[in-house]
C-alpha cells in the first residue's frame, strides 16, 4: 500500500509519437454530432493516451508501491493544456507521487502529471487524486 516513503517517486514515458489517425478517431468519437475536428488537431482530452495511461500503468504496476486496484476509486482530476498538441508531436510524459495521506482507513494518493514536447514546451499539466480502500 502507498505510504509517505513513496512521495516523490517518478514514472516516465519518453518519446511517444502522437498518432494522427488515433487522435482523429478519438476526436470523432467524442465529437457527437458536432463538427469539432480539424485535420492535425489533437483534442485536449487525448492527453489520457500520451500522459496518463503510460505513466499510471507504471505506477499501478510498481510492486513496491502496491496499489490495490480492486479497491481503487478515482477521486478527482484536473488538467491544463498550455500548448496545443499536433499529430506527429513527440511527447515525454511524467507522473510523480505528490502526496500520500491516510484518512478514515483509506489511502489518498495525490499524483502530479506533466507532458512536454521534445522542444521543451509543456503541453499538459494535471493532478489526480486516487482513493484506495
Amino acid at each position: 500500500m502507498p505510504d509517505q516513503s513513496h512521495v516523490g517517486r517518478r514514472y516516465e514515458a519518453s518519446g511517444q509519437v502522437v498518432d494522427g489517425s488515433a487522435a482523429e478517431a478519438f476526436a470523432r468519437a467524442i465529437g457527437g454530432s458536432d463538427e469539432v475536428y480539424s485535420p492535425g488537431a489533437v483534442p485536449p482530452t487525448y492527453a489520457a493516451s500520451y500522459c496518463l495511461f503510460p505513466t499510471l500503468f507504471q505506477l499501478f504496476g510498481d510492486a513496491e508501491v502496491g496499489v490495490n486496484l480492486a479497491g481503487l476509486v478515482h477521486g478527482e482530476q484536473s488538467f491544463e493544456w498550455p500548448t496545443p498538441v499536433r499529430a506527429g508531436d513527440v511527447i515525454d510524459a511524467a507522473a510523480v507521487i505528490a502526496s500520500v495521506e491516510e484518512k478514515r482507513g483509506m489511502t489518498f494518493l495525490g499524483i502530479e502529471h506533466e507532458a512536454r514536447r521534445q522542444d521543451g514546451k509543456t503541453v499538459c499539466r494535471g493532478r489526480s487524486l486516487m482513493i484506495i480502500r
